[in-house]
This record gives structure tokens, C-alpha cells and sequence, in this order.
């Protein structure tokens, strides 16, 4: 599907109601689901799109700001005819599905939050700006690749090396390029979270909402992670021994609790 001239790419998996939106973070794309859906075993029906810069969707020059992903968030819907979701976010697209629920509350049914907060911890973030900007441009092959996810991601499993290369990667004249842009890359990064606002709207939030913590974690700190629960009333907050990427980690952990939130609605 297209929506202001940028085509959008989603992947499904089906399964039982209530339909569920899942949001990457920055520098991934759909199929980084692909471990928590294999989890999730048809209990619901999964839409994983790949944002806009990332994936196989659209590259825009420009329009990398968080109004544009939420409105392609809700155009995807639109298209597959869905008026009411439950919202999974991670990184970027916890975010995302913050502003999601608290401007369009007629959309989301449920809201789970991923290792995000607005106010993120410095040693994640420079992380993240280290591996986005400083990547190589291209690998020779995919056991080049492989080493380098090795080097820089520590302690995953081979299932998710795997994902990284069928997916983060693309094949072009015999070299492998990444799927996401930099330009995106660097405009996501660019822009200056506004964390007043987001609080703000984590505040308006009225619909069941799951906060999931990494206890590993160098982007949600705990202390962070209790404010958010003091601030939303509809909130609880679990945590689950893994890193940034909880639904990497622990995806039947994930899983469980996303079904358990949906079966409560």
C-alpha cells in the first residue's frame, strides 16, 4: 500500500482477535517480530509493517517525523480494515505507539511498551548512534555479515543471527546493502525528542497499558520505568531478564504477557 506517495510494507501472521499492530525500533524492520510471532502461535493476528527508511518500504528524501509514522501506523490499519488494535512499540516504535494511543484513543484497544521511556538512558543511545552511523556500508557475503552481527551483538542465539541476515540485509551485485537508509537514519537521529511532550502524553493515556523492562537494559532504566507507572493510570509494569531487545531475548516471556493483556480487554 502507498500512502502520500511512500509505499508501505507489512508482513502478517494470523491468528486469533484482537488484531495486533507490532512497531520496530530504529534501524530494524517487520520480520524483527518473526521470533515473538513464532511464540505467539496464532493466539493473535499479527501486523508487522516496516517503516518508512526501513525494510522494503519507501525511502522519502524527507518526512521522518513522528507524525508521518504514526499516520502510516494508522493508514496500514485503514487498509487491512481495523479500527481498534492492540499496539506493541519497541524503541522507536514504543514511541511511536505512545503518540499513537494518545492522539487516536479510538484506535487502540491496548498498548504495550517496549524498553522505551522518554527519557532514555545516554549509554543506549550513543550505542545506538555508534551502530547506525558507524556500520560498514556493505558486506562481501553473508559469513562477513555473520561476524560482524557476532562482534557487535554479543550472546543471541543463531535463530536471530539468522533474521538479521535474511532481513536487516538485502543482495545487490553480489554485495549485501542494508535495508534501512541511512538518510532515515540520520533524520530519525537528528531530530530532538521533545520529553515534556511525551510525558505529557503518557499521562493522557486511558487504555490498558503493559510496560515491559529489560533488566539488562541500557535504554529504560528502572527508575524510569517506575515514573511511567506513576504516570499512567492504566499502567503495570513487568520485567524480564533480557537487554533492549526483550522481544529477542525472551520472546515466549513477551509473548505470554502481550496474550495475557489481550485476554483481559
Amino acid at each position: 500500500m502507498t500512502r502520500g506517495g511512500v509505499e508501505l510494507r507489512y508482513c502478517e501472521w494470523p491468528g486469533d482477535p484482537p488484531p495486533t499492530l507490532l512497531l520496530h525500533g530504529i534501524g530494524n524492520y517487520g520480520r524483527y517480530w518473526d521470533l515473538f510471532a513464532r511464540a505467539i502461535d496464532g493466539r493473535l493476528r499479527l501486523v508487522a509493517p516496516d517503516a518508512r527508511g526501513h525494510g522494503d518500504s519507501g525511502r522519502p528524501e524527507r518526512g521522518y517525523e513522528p507524525e508521518e509514522f504514526v499516520a502510516d501506523a494508522l493508514a496500514v490499519l485503514d487498509a487491512l480494515g481495523i479500527d481498534r488494535a492492540l499496539v506493541v512499540g519497541h524503541s522507536m516504535g514504543g514511541s511511536h505507539a505512545i503518540r499513537l494511543a494518545a492522539d487516536h484513543p479510538d484506535r487502540v484497544r491496548g498498548l504495550v511498551l517496549v524498553d522505551v521511556g522518554p527519557e532514555p538512558m545516554r549509554e543506549g543511545m550513543e550505542r545506538a548512534r555508534r551502530l547506525l552511523t558507524g556500520r560498514p556500508r556493505s558486506f562481501r557475503d553473508r559469513d562477513e555479515a555473520l561476524a560482524y552481527f557476532r562482534r557487535t551483538s554479543p550472546g543471541y542465539g543463531d535463530d536471530v543471527y539468522r533474521n538479521r541476515l535474511d532481513w536487516a540485509l538485502r543482495e545487490d551485485d553480489g554485495s549485501l546493502l542494508w535495508r534501512s537508509d541511512p538518510n532515515a537514519l540520520e533524520r530519525i537521529m537528528a531530530r530532538r525528542s521533545d520529553r515534556r511532550e511525551l510525558w505529557t502524553k503518557l499521562g493522557a493515556l486511558r487504555c490498558p497499558t503493559l510496560i515491559v523492562r529489560g533488566t539488562r537494559s541500557n535504554v529504560l532504566g528502572a527508575e524510569g520505568a517506575r515514573r511511567m507507572v506513576e504516570t499512567i493510570p492504566t499502567a503495570r509494569l513487568i520485567e524480564l531478564e533480557a537487554g533492549h531487545n526483550v522481544a529477542l531475548d525472551r520472546p515466549a516471556e513477551l509473548a505470554d504477557a502481550v496474550t495475557q493483556l489481550a485476554s483481559q480487554q
